[in-house]
């Protein structure tokens, strides 16, 4: 074997005999494990010895699993302002819980599959007609169900390439990471998502720990369903699950060929038995035009939101810099892991080329072996198990980089997209975790100060954003229903209120010659929404609002700034401007909600 072959085995290989508390999840003699330098030193304080060690692993586990429950439950109303997506995607649970389908806001909805929306709608007891904040904010806990089960993935998913301790640092840095917490708190596809995704991942680690071809049938299948299924929740996973697969089938590299081929079929296969179910509902006309502009917009054809959009939206690094000092130490967990991945993809590739045949395809591993050509009808797959499992999470890496660098480039990036690498990254961490544990001192010291550092930034970026308000909508709607006729017509300077507010005639905010034409009584605005680009009215309109006219109610929060209504009817004293629809109704002005 090669020197670049030798430094992959040596993560899945061990020099010395293995200890009991770590070792293989199978419990075969012959199976290497990634963790050695690593389990060992923790199983000093952690005793590993015949069951017990195997207990306080399955324990640590599940209480990972319970801490992320805990940190995404706690304010999760409260924490988070409410997101346009959030109530799309709570009015298609709606329209399920309520029989008619896939419908939002009365009309065909296949932007996105349906398998999200329905779990959603098992969480909606009372249909409501029109779409309300507390009805979006309802569904939130629903999104717990996959904090518990998704962190157990990621140390199972772990635990194929690395040992029990190393496994469960990475369970702690997917329930700790600020970012995935984000997105698992809220009403959004993500979570639901990648569960699918880290299942189907741990199908096929296990069917290549198998060394005979029936043994492994039954997984690849499982894996193959998952794939489709995560799919079928959300389209882009594709990105992250066939893109790996295609991987596998140019190399065959983790997976033989022939299974890589038959996990993508089976994938397509679950996602086409969606597409005959909208055909026979005879919603394919709407299907066909929302999913081809979906896909559009992901291969880079369209770009109407995101960082990439053809429009004033913020840039990339206006928001990586905007939430620094929430997600910085999840910025350096993905900047550190892609880094690791590549490095581990420049010698996966280099063995693949290996000195001793020179020609691509032709695997340094002996014959039979993990990258070995299995002769027709061998029925013995691998030889080494432990370096089969790295080479497809590897695989798998390969692909999510690849995606992640092509939305980049070309595609329509949105913050949704790095979901996508920041939890792969926590699988990442446990591989670097491990190999560091063979250093030396100082380099096992740095690593393991940086890791701790890294703990502790995700906790303070989740106590900075738990512990303090961030729910405006949640305050304002309420009033503007009980203070304000039904009847009136409200400009609205932002874009999500328009969703929760029915029964009022609403306008879009651009100029008080809009309010006039369209007799608008009142205004609302946010202060730090029209200060990135992400609104209707500009900063400049808004200053002209609080220069000549009383704000009614208001409240202030992190993502919306300060959330305002005001009465157009009602010019401040010495303002020159006139009162936009004359009513003799006014509120009387309140102090922030």
């Amino acid at each position: 074997m090669s020197d670049s072959s030798s430094s992959v085995a040596r993560l899945v290989r061990r020099s010395a005999p293995q200890t009991t508390d770590d070792a293989p999840p199978t419990g075969r003699s012959d199976r290497t494990d990634a963790g050695s330098g690593l389990a060992r030193r923790i199983g000093r304080v952690v005793p590993g010895s015949g069951g017990t060690g195997q207990w306080v692993y399955v324990v640590g586990a599940v209480a990972l699993a319970a801490l992320a429950v805990g940190l995404r439950a706690f304010h999760q109303t409260q924490a988070y302002e409410l997101f346009m997506d959030e109530v799309q995607y709570a009015d298609v649970a709606n329209s399920f819980a309520a029989g008619r389908g896939a419908e939002l806001f009365d009309e065909p909805f296949y932007l996105h599959p349906p398998l999200a929306f329905l779990y959603f709608s098992l969480f909606v007891t009372h249909p409501v007609d029109h779409m309300t904040v507390g009805a979006v904010l309802g569904l939130r806990p629903a999104l717990l169900v996959f904090a518990f089960v998704n962190t157990l993935l990621v140390v199972a998913v772990t635990r194929r390439v690395v040992g029990r301790w190393a496994s469960l640092v990475s369970g702690l840095v997917y329930a700790l990471d600020a970012f995935v917490v984000r997105f698992d708190s809220r009403v959004m596809l993500e979570a639901p998502m990648m569960f699918c995704v880290l299942a189907g991942v741990l199908c096929l680690l296990v069917a290549v720990e198998r060394e005979t071809v029936p043994a492994r049938r039954a997984f690849l299948v499982a894996g193959g369903v998952f794939f489709g299924l995560a799919v079928t929740t959300k389209s882009t996973s594709g990105l992250i699950t066939a893109v790996p697969l295609m991987i596998m089938i140019v190399t065959a590299w983790g997976l033989r060929r022939r299974e890589a081929a038959g996990v993508l079929g089976l994938q397509f296969g679950v996602y086409g038995v969606y597409v005959l179910i909208v055909l026979l509902r005879g919603d394919i006309g709407w299907w066909f035009d929302q999913t081809l502009a979906g896909t559009f917009r992901a291969v880079g054809l369209i770009k109407e939101t995101g960082f990439t959009a053809h429009s004033n939206s913020p840039g990339f690094v206006s928001r990586i810099l905007a939430n620094l000092s929430l997600f910085a130490s999840s910025y350096a967990l993905i900047g550190v892991a892609v880094c690791y991945a590549l490095y581990l993809l420049l010698i996966g590739w280099r063995t693949l080329r290996s000195p001793r045949t020179r020609r691509r395809g032709a695997h340094a591993a002996p014959a039979g072996g993990a990258h070995g050509r299995i002769r027709a009808g061998d029925p013995r797959v691998s030889a080494d198990p432990a370096e089969a499992t790295l080479s497809l999470v590897t695989c798998w890496l390969a692909g999510v980089l690849a995606a992640i660098l092509y939305t980049g480039a070309l595609g329509e990036v949105e913050e949704q997209t790095f979901y996508l690498l920041a939890v792969p990254s926590t699988v990442v961490i446990g591989l670097l975790v491990t190999q560091a544990g063979r250093w030396r001192a100082p380099w096992r010291v740095l690593v393991g100060v940086a890791v701790v550092a890294l703990f502790a930034g995700s906790l303070a970026g989740w106590w900075q954003v738990h512990t303090t308000r961030d729910d405006a909508y949640a305050r304002v709607i309420p009033q503007v229903f009980a203070q304000v006729d039904h009847s009136a017509q409200i400009c609205l300077g932002e874009q999500t209120a328009q969703f929760v507010m029915p029964g009022f005639g609403v306008h879009k905010l651009t100029s008080l010659d809009v309010a006039r034409r369209n007799d608008c009584r009142y205004a609302m605005v946010s202060t730090a929404l029209s200060a990135q680009g992400l609104a209707n009215s500009s900063t400049e309109l808004n200053a002209e609002l609080a220069r000549d006219f009383p704000v009614v109610i208001s409240a202030h929060g992190r993502t919306s700034g300060d959330l305002l209504v005001y009465d157009l009817d009602r010019p401040l004293p010495g303002s020159t401007t006139r009162a936009v629809a004359p009513d003799d109704r006014s509120l009387p002005l309140t102090g922030p909600a």
